[in-house]
C-alpha cells in the first residue's frame, strides 16, 4: 500500500505537465495578478490535488490518503477558494489549444472537422444561492422537488472525443439561446451535429455567418412536404428523399431571446438541404426522420453518407455518461456559484487528460478511440506508477445493431419517503437535555 500512496498524484502531475509546464501555470497566475505565499498548498499543488480528488472520487478529507500528503479538508477548501476562476479558464483554454483533434484513418469527414453539440443537466448542493442562480425543476403543479438543476451545453470533437467548450445555464433557459457561444471553439468549416432541439432559422443563419456547417435533425413541424408552405418552400429535388429547400425570414416570428437588430441583420433567405430517411427495426413499423444541413452539394456530400454521419451524433450521449457516471459530474459538492464553476472547469480538464491517454492508446492498438474503455483508463491513471507506460488497456467489443433494452426496472422499495421540500427548511435544530 505504501508504494501506491502518492503514485496517483505523480501521475496527475506528469499528465498535466505534458501539456502545460509548472512555469507556464505560474506565468498565468502572474498575468492574472494573483498573489500567493510560498506555502505547501500553492496554486500549482492545489490544482493537482483538485484533479486528484475528482479522479479518485473522494471527499476533501480523503485526499490526504490518496495523495500521501498531510493536508486537511479545511486547508484544501481554503486553497480552492484562493484559486482565481480566470486562472482555471486560461488553463483549460491552453490545454484545449494543444489537444490534437486529428485522429486516425484520416479522421476528418470529407476534409471537415466534426463537432458534437448537445446539453445535459446535473445537480448541485441544495443552497439558496445555487437555487436562485440555476433554479429547480418543477412538476405539473409547479412544485419543486429536487436539487438545483443547472444545464450544461457542451461541444465535443468527434475524432478525439475531447471536450472543446462548456456553458452552464439555468434550468429554465433553453440551450438554443446560447448555441452561438460555442462557435468560437470550432475551426472554420466544422460540421456541427446536433439534435432537433437546436434547429432554427437563427441558429443556421448565424452558423453560416461563422463559416460553419450544420447537420441537425428536424422536428416534424419544420419538415417541408410537397411544395411547402409559409416560410419553408421546396426549390427542387436533388435525389431520392433529398430536397433543396429555402427558409425565409420575412414570415417568421423573431425569437424572444434575440434582439431586434440582430434579427434584422440575418439574411432574408437560407438555401438548405432536407434529407428524409427511415429507421427500420425488424418486427416494428418503420419510422421517418428528417435532417437539415447547409452542405447542399449532392455530388460531394451524398445523402447516404450524411445520414451515416448523423448516426454518430449518439456518441455524445456516451460522453455525457462518462462525465456523469464515471467521473461523478452527476452531483457537484460546491456550495457557491463560483465553486460550481471551478469544479466544472476541473472536471473538463480531467476529462480531456483522460481522453488524451485513450487517444494515444487507441493509436498504439490501432482501434478507434471510442472503443478504449474509459473506466479502465481511469483505474490505470489512479494506480499506475509515475512515468510508467500504459499496458494494453481494455478494448470494448464492436457492438453494432444491438437490441434496445427497455428503460424500466423491477419494482424497488425505498427505505425513506421522497423529499418534497428544500432540505434546509426541514432541518431541525440540535437537541440537548437540560435539568
Amino acid at each position: 500500500m505504501a508504494s501506491i500512496v502518492g503514485c496517483a498524484l505523480s501521475q496527475v502531475k506528469s499528465r498535466l505537465n505534458h501539456f502545460i509546464s509548472d512555469a507556464q501555470v505560474e506565468e498565468l497566475c502572474r498575468q492574472r495578478q494573483h498573489r500567493w505565499r510560498n506555502r505547501v498548498l500553492n496554486p500549482l499543488t492545489t490544482i493537482h490535488l483538485f484533479l486528484l480528488q475528482l479522479l479518485a472520487g473522494v471527499s476533501m478529507a480523503g485526499v490526504r490518503h490518496v495523495a500521501g500528503m498531510a493536508v486537511t479538508a479545511q486547508a484544501l477548501c481554503k486553497a480552492k477558494k484562493r484559486l482565481p476562476l480566470t486562472l482555471l479558464m486560461d488553463l483549460l483554454e491552453r490545454l484545449t489549444q494543444q489537444l490534437t483533434p486529428q485522429g486516425q484513418d484520416g479522421s476528418c469527414w470529407h476534409g471537415h472537422a466534426v463537432a458534437l453539440v448537445d446539453g445535459m443537466s446535473f445537480m448541485t448542493s441544495d443552497t439558496p444561492q445555487l437555487a436562485g442562480k440555476y433554479g429547480r425543476a418543477a412538476n405539473s403543479r409547479g412544485q419543486s422537488r429536487c436539487y438545483p438543476l443547472p444545464k450544461l451545453l457542451a461541444s465535443f470533437d468527434l475524432c478525439s472525443l475531447c471536450l472543446l467548450k462548456i456553458i452552464a445555464l439555468p434550468f429554465s433557459r433553453q440551450e438554443r439561446t446560447c448555441l452561438t457561444r460555442l462557435f468560437s471553439s470550432m475551426a472554420a468549416a466544422t460540421v456541427m451535429l446536433a439534435d432537433r432541439g437546436l434547429a432554427g432559422f437563427a441558429q443556421l443563419a448565424m452558423m453560416q455567418a461563422a463559416a460553419l456547417h450544420g447537420l441537425i435533425r428536424l422536428p416534424r413541424w419544420l419538415v417541408i412536404r410537397g411544395r411547402g408552405r409559409g416560410a419553408h418552400r421546396r426549390i427542387k429535388r436533388l435525389g431520392r428523399q433529398d430536397l433543396l429547400v429555402s427558409w425565409r425570414r420575412a414570415t417568421l416570428r423573431r425569437p424572444t431571446w434575440m434582439s431586434k437588430r440582430r434579427w434584422l441583420n440575418l439574411p432574408q433567405q437560407l438555401t438548405l438541404r432536407q434529407i428524409a430517411f427511415r429507421i427500420v427495426r425488424p418486427g416494428h413499423r418503420s419510422k421517418w426522420a428528417w435532417i437539415i444541413t447547409t452542405l447542399c452539394d449532392p455530388q460531394r456530400y451524398p445523402a447516404q453518407e450524411l445520414v451515416e454521419l448523423y448516426a454518430k451524433r449518439w456518441q455524445v450521449e456516451v460522453q455525457f455518461r462518462d462525465l456523469k457516471t464515471r467521473l461523478g459530474l452527476k452531483k457537484l459538492s460546491a456550495k457557491t456559484v463560483t465553486g460550481v464553476r471551478k469544479e466544472l472547469l476541473m472536471f473538463v480538464l480531467l476529462y480531456n487528460l483522460v481522453r488524451q491517454v485513450m487517444l494515444q492508446e487507441a493509436q498504439r492498438q490501432q482501434v478507434s478511440c471510442d472503443r478504449i474503455s474509459f473506466i479502465d483508463t481511469l483505474r490505470w491513471m489512479l494506480f499506475a506508477a509515475p512515468q510508467e507506460a500504459p499496458p494494453p488497456l481494455l478494448v470494448n467489443p464492436l457492438r453494432r445493431h444491438r437490441p434496445t433494452q427497455p428503460r424500466k426496472l423491477k419494482s424497488a422499495r425505498k427505505r425513506y419517503g421522497q423529499l418534497t421540500q428544500p432540505r434546509q427548511s426541514l432541518i431541525k435544530p440540535a437537541s440537548e437535555a437540560k435539568l
